[in-house]
């Protein structure tokens, strides 16, 4: 019906008609994060199902291969990590009950193991003759007693801001609750649209591709080919440096005896696929948890020599290794990238930032870039 139309009202409905898929799309964004996700890990995959297939499998064979390994080491990994997870959250809750006289003479109390970790280091910046004050731990059982005084003195407003609290408590729950189903839907629904764009993707580009304008066909494509192979090369190479950085940070703190070390360790390298984040937060669990057991000093050098470490092998062994120059950024327009990038939209802005400012780089490129050499050729 619409190519009956005149050219310029059929234009006009093609134009209405984007605009109303656009709204739809984002108004059901939520329900295409994890396709898109999925299209994602496809594109990123597809070049192992190549591999694979070139050595004599069929495509089915190659993709149940792949995802069935990605499965097995998944799942292993996810093993170790829960194992320590409540190992870690058993010790927490032994010291609160500790704390609170649950179990009297069992161990000492966290407040007690911090005041004592607190007067070493004190006691070893004096002997290095610095003058530094007695560091003072405050005493959960004295906090508790300030706040019963607090809330018989200012009972009835505190029952006001409780209530205040409470609904926003119940808020925040939600949220949590709602982000938690989120993230077991991507987990289930990713991998799931994964593994049947990696049987349709090259019709499915083929079908794009048809409706591009014939006089820019060729162009479009070339340059849209540039994209994907830009994006899939930078979250192919940083997965893989998580990895490789999150194995090196585990062994290493577990050979220096850090508490917790695997847990720490892969936790930091799989979140450093966010620029900054995964070590800063790894380096502070790692001595936060270390200092109960060695002490600060002990504690400090340990994480210190082993985080130190790892950026040193990320940056000049790992990254120029494993991720190379694919994005062809000057570090002063990453730099730069990453700060607008965190300031624009947070943690997803430092995520998304790098390979967001290489694809405009290359649509700058080909379709700005040529008409400004136009428009400075052009005789006055």
């Amino acid at each position: 019906m619409l190519e009956r139309l005149p050219r310029a009202a059929r234009n006009l409905a093609l134009l209405a008609l984007a605009l109303l898929a656009a709204w739809f799309c984002w108004t059901v964004r939520s329900v295409l994060n994890p396709l898109l996700v999925g299209y994602l890990l496809a594109y990123i995959l597809l070049p192992l199902v190549a591999w694979v297939e070139r050595r004599g499998h069929s495509r089915r064979a190659a993709v149940n291969l792949i995802f069935g390994i990605g499965l097995g080491l998944a799942l292993v990994l996810g093993l170790l990590l829960v194992v320590q997870m409540q190992a870690l959250a058993g010790d927490v809750l032994a010291h609160l009950k500790a704390t609170a006289g649950g179990v009297p003479g069992e161990r000492e109390s966290l407040p007690v193991v911090l005041q004592a970790r607190a007067d070493e280091f004190t006691a070893t910046l004096n002997g290095w003759g610095l003058t530094v004050e007695r560091i003072v731990v405050p005493d959960l059982a004295g906090l508790r007693e300030l706040a019963r005084a607090l809330v018989a003195e200012y009972g009835d407003e505190a029952g006001r801001a409780g209530l205040d609290l409470a609904g926003k408590a119940l808020l925040v729950l939600r949220r949590f609750f709602g982000g938690v189903f989120n993230g077991l839907a991507l987990l289930v629904l990713v991998p799931l649209y994964s593994y049947y764009f990696l049987f349709v993707m090259a019709d499915l580009h083929a079908g794009v591709q048809r409706y591009f304008p014939r006089r820019e066909r060729a162009r479009l494509s070339r340059v849209f080919e540039r994209i994907g192979e830009v994006i899939s090369s930078f979250f192919r190479g940083r997965l893989s440096v998580a990895l490789g950085k999150g194995l090196f940070l585990a062994v290493g703190l577990t050979l220096l005896d850090m508490p917790y070390g695997f847990l720490f360790g892969m936790l930091s390298g799989l979140l450093s696929i966010i620029p900054f984040i995964g070590a800063f937060l790894g380096f502070v669990l790692a001595l936060v948890v270390g200092l109960l057991e060695h002490g600060v000093i002990g504690a400090a050098w340990r994480a210190a020599l082993v985080f130190g470490a790892g950026e040193g092998i990320e940056g000049y062994v790992l990254i120029p290794k494993i991720l190379g120059d694919k994005l062809g950024l000057h570090p002063l327009v990453v730099f730069f990238a990453l700060l607008a990038g965190g300031a624009a939209l947070g943690m997803l802005g430092l995520l998304i930032a790098l390979p967001l400012t290489a694809t405009l780089v290359i649509l700058f490129q080909e379709f700005v870039a040529p008409a400004l050499r136009q428009f400075a050729d052009e005789p006055s």
